[in-house]
């Protein structure tokens, strides 16, 4: 019985961890789309330089905080499902 249980929590915490990466994504593509309105240097910045992303939200909350709030989320909900899985999903 427990086994039956294990197995549907892994398989649970693997479509958390998936759906979690999908919103991840989107909110970081609708940021990218923000600062590639803005300017070609500032995306391929934040593209490439690890915490850029950090420093142009704290620059310009007003335009960023949903994308950076939906990609949060979505970091959030791919942990909690990596966590659900039993951290053995991705080995």
């Amino acid at each position: 019985m427990l086994d039956h249980i294990e197995r549907h929590m892994i398989a649970f915490g693997y479509i958390i961890f998936w759906l979690g990466m999908i919103v991840w994504l989107v909110g970081d593509l609708m940021f990218l789309a923000i600062v590639f309105r803005y300017s070609l240097v500032w995306f391929f910045g934040c593209l490439f330089v690890p915490f850029l992303d950090l420093i142009y939200f704290l620059l310009h909350p007003k335009q960023t905080w949903k994308p950076m709030l939906i990609a949060t989320v979505g970091c959030l909900a791919a942990g909690v499902g990596y966590w659900l899985g039993g951290f053995s999903f991705l080995q």
